[in-house]
Formats: C-alpha cells, sequence, structure tokens
C-alpha cells in the first residue's frame, strides 16, 4: 500500500511539472506571435510546433505528440468569438481531435486576435492514474490531456 501511495504521489508531481512546462512553452509561443517573429518568419504549422513550442518544452516532452491549434478569432459575443472555444455547457474547452494534420493553423496579421491551444497526451502515467484523472484516449491508449491556452491581440510589428 505504501509502494501504491509513493507512486501515486509521484504520477501527480510528474503531471504537475509537464502541465507547468508547457504553460511556459505556451507562453513563449505566444509572444512569438504576439510580436510577428513567426508571421515574419513564415513558420508553416510543423515549423511553429519544432521551432518555436518545442524548443521551450524539456527533453521529457515528444514533439510529435504535442499538438498546436492556432486560430484567429472575430470579435463577437456569445457563441461567437472566444466562446467558440467553449464547451456547450461553458464548464471548459472544447477539446479539438488529438491529430496535427486537423490542427488549424492561422497566426493572423497585425492587431488581429489569436487564440492558441497547445496539448500534449501523457499516455505513459500507469492506466489506474489516467483513469482517474481522464476519460481521453490518444493513439489507443488512456491519456491525460495537459493543455495550456493563450488569448492574446497581435502587436503592430
Amino acid at each position: 500500500m505504501f509502494v501504491l501511495c509513493v507512486l501515486l504521489t509521484l504520477s501527480v508531481g510528474l503531471v504537475l511539472f509537464l502541465q507547468q512546462q508547457l504553460d511556459y512553452a505556451t507562453s513563449k509561443a505566444a509572444r512569438q506571435i504576439m510580436n510577428g517573429t513567426v508571421q515574419q518568419n513564415a513558420y508553416s504549422s510543423t515549423d511553429f510546433r519544432v521551432k518555436v513550442v518545442c524548443s521551450y518544452l524539456p527533453a521529457i516532452f515528444s514533439c510529435n505528440d504535442v499538438i498546436v491549434n492556432v486560430r484567429t478569432v472575430t470579435k463577437g459575443v456569445n457563441p461567437g468569438g472566444y466562446y467558440a472555444f467553449l464547451n456547450s455547457s461553458a464548464t471548459g474547452l472544447v477539446i479539438p481531435p488529438l491529430s496535427n494534420g486537423s490542427a488549424q493553423y492561422n497566426v493572423g496579421t497585425q492587431g488581429s486576435y489569436e487564440y492558441l491551444q497547445i496539448i500534449y497526451p501523457i499516455t505513459f502515467l500507469p492506466s489506474v492514474v489516467t483513469t482517474l484523472l481522464s476519460s481521453q484516449t490518444y493513439n489507443g491508449s488512456p491519456a491525460y490531456l495537459a493543455m495550456a491556452t493563450a488569448a492574446f491581440r497581435n502587436e503592430q510589428y
């Protein structure tokens, strides 16, 4: 029983560490879009994921599993604007398809409103822990989704 408690504690600590690192990378990547660096370098979605997002993540992250969505948001009220990213009960964010092939990538232009969403499916946790934390699956395995978002307006670069 003691060993199980230690493993559970280590698993939760690992999830918190990964979430914090994802938050950090998201804020740094959002800044690169906001100040026009990504637009001026004409990064594709893969370039942005590999050269910008993954460069801020520790080696424990598999860059191929990092899912990045960047969308331009129009001004609006419910159900438009940023409300489009909420689930129907407005209790959480909509989970997009867990594939980089179906991810959206539009970094916008000067003055546009942007929404950056980065997801990392954590599949290497014990299945008991993953089942307790989430009901998502990724590549056929139960996964906890570490998710970080940023909403911002591009600067006049």
